[in-house]
């Protein structure tokens, strides 16, 4: 082979490594990150971290059963339904990203999700303030560093093997 082959070769090798790292790396963190802490909510746990559980799973608790969406305000489902659940599973499915230039950005837009996230202050249907337990479902994590960057290596050896 001679040099202005290689020199060809090495520039389209670069030229797909560059774009891999400014069109791609965005989407892969971005989808490992969303899926991560989506998993949380399958779990019941970040990282191995087990959330508290929830009263309305607690037999000796008022709050046993509740529902917002039974007229009788008890639902037998719910005494089993996972925390943090819901009855729609929005705050799990309003885990998104977005992509811009050199960064992504992951989140949860709805408004009480740092309220479950972080243990932050609440109030029972607007009246009684309590603080919620905390049960993290975002935040760094190096498991999920680790699952990033497992992908973007086997993403680049291909490409190199390529």
């Amino acid at each position: 082979m001679d040099f202005n082959t290689f020199e060809q070769q090495l520039k389209a090798k670069m030229q797909e490594i560059n774009d891999f790292v400014s069109n791609d790396v965005p989407d892969v963190i971005g989808i490992e990150a969303v899926n991560h802490f989506k998993d949380s909510f399958d779990k019941e746990a970040f990282d191995g971290n087990p959330w508290e559980d929830v009263k309305r799973r607690d037999p000796n608790s008022p709050w046993y059963g509740f529902s917002y969406l039974s007229t009788k305000h008890f639902s037998e489902a719910r005494t089993t339904a996972k925390i943090l659940s819901g009855e729609t599973g929005e705050l799990r499915n309003a885990i998104t990203y977005v992509k811009e230039p050199g960064a992504v950005t992951v989140l949860n837009e709805k408004p009480y999700a740092a309220v479950h996230n972080y243990g932050l202050e609440a109030k029972i249907f607007g009246k009684k303030s309590f603080t919620m337990p905390k049960r993290t479902f975002m935040e760094h994590s190096e498991k999920l560093q680790g699952k990033i960057d497992n992908k973007i290596q086997k993403e680049m050896i291909n490409i190199l093997k390529g």
